[in-house]
This record gives structure tokens, C-alpha cells and sequence, in this order.
């Protein structure tokens, strides 16, 4: 287990020391609008098949991540789910 802060959106450092094409699962629970940045990253960690799990999401922001993964051609969606206004997507790395 190994422990990274910093910023995998921006910063190439932190990118390269988290590996590319390296994990079977990516999980973010965390603001609608820090899932649209991540959903442009996260495919380049994943392994060929991995899953993206993306909650935290208010509803009112539910169609914006929809759409940005949707718009994504390295993600098929899996699977929205609805709790109250909290919204959880997840997706999987063609």
C-alpha cells in the first residue's frame, strides 16, 4: 500500500508515479466537477477493462458526468445509481 497527495489531474509527476494502465478499479467519491477532470484522466490508469466509480454527484450534475463519459470513447457505461439527489455512475475502460 503506498500513500500519494497531490494533483493526478495536472501534475505529470504525480501521474507517471501513479502508473499508466496499472489498476482494475478507480474509485472517486468527491464534487461533479472534479469528475469531469478525472473521467479525462482516469482511462490511462486503468487496465483494458477496469472500472470507474464515480459518486458524490448531486443530481443536478448527474447529466453533465453522464455526458462527459459518455462523450469519452475510452468508457462504455455501466451502470447510473440514484440515492435521494446523490448519483453514483460507473463505467468501464474499452
Amino acid at each position: 500500500f503506498e500513500m500519494m497527495i497531490g494533483n493526478i489531474i495536472s501534475d505529470r509527476a504525480v501521474q507517471d508515479r501513479a502508473g499508466y494502465a496499472k489498476y482494475d478499479i478507480v474509485v472517486a467519491n468527491i464534487l461533479a466537477d472534479v469528475i469531469l477532470l478525472l473521467q479525462g484522466e482516469v482511462p490511462v490508469h486503468l487496465k483494458p477493462g477496469g472500472v470507474f466509480i464515480s459518486s458524490g454527484i448531486i443530481d443536478k450534475k448527474e447529466k453533465a458526468v453522464t455526458d462527459a463519459i459518455l462523450a469519452n470513447d475510452a468508457f462504455e457505461l455501466l451502470e447510473t445509481v440514484r440515492q435521494g439527489e446523490w448519483v453514483s455512475i460507473t463505467a468501464r475502460k474499452r
